[in-house]
């Protein structure tokens, strides 16, 4: 009773609703489309299980985030599951112009390495190592493409569907429903606005 309070809590409630989502609707509150609390639940299930799959197989999942509140919780879960991670900032090309990037991380790391400890320590700060360290802390370790992408939210990601795309790369995303979703292979239709229902989703994916 406890836990469909919650998922109740987090409903995805909306004034607009993209066709391709009419088979998730429960129905309409004030002229408000409600989100099947259960089939969001189902559809959350079958995101976790792909992502245990690649888990378990040593697969490269890529969490990314564009949203400030979230930043933590992104890096916490990230770490946790010794994955890589880009947080609020993301870099253009970073899937589809592969040395570009790779090389990019390989200069970062070098700088981290030689100057980042005396930086921290002299609490000197140069603006663009703080900026390039938020874009990269999270991918000194990214030495294969991904073998699926985590979005916390879709909103404002659409260079980074494009991106998956190309390549073939399989996303689980958290979305609205006022969008299309034939560009995310496992959608997760709740409020992307209720931090809780992400903080749910990380627990749950870091549990062992």
């Amino acid at each position: 009773m406890r836990q469909q309070n919650f998922f109740e809590k987090v409903q995805y409630v909306s004034n607009k609703v993209h066709p391709e989502l009419f088979g998730c609707l429960e129905g309409f509150r004030n002229h408000l489309a409600l989100v099947d609390t259960e089939k969001s639940k189902l559809l959350l299930k079958k995101a976790l299980i792909f992502l245990r799959a690649l888990q378990q197989d040593n697969k490269t999942i890529l969490f990314i985030n564009n949203n400030p509140k979230l930043s933590f919780l992104t890096k916490q879960t990230a770490v946790s599951l010794d994955q890589p991670y880009s947080n609020e900032y993301w870099i253009p090309g970073l899937l589809t112009n592969w040395t570009g990037s790779q090389s990019m991380i390989h200069s970062f790391k070098y700088s981290e390495q030689y100057f980042g400890s005396f930086l921290d320590k002299k609490k000197v700060v140069f603006p663009k190592y703080v900026k390039q360290k938020k874009k990269l802390e999270g991918l000194t370790a990214f030495k294969h493409r991904p073998s699926a992408l985590v979005l916390l939210q879709t909103t404002g990601n659409a260079s980074i569907i494009r991106e998956a795309q190309l390549l073939n790369i399989p996303i689980v995303a958290f979305t609205n429903c006022t969008k299309t979703v034939s560009n995310v292979e496992y959608p997760i239709p709740f409020d992307t606005d209720a931090v809780a229902i992400v903080y749910f989703f990380c627990s749950i994916l870091c549990k062992k």
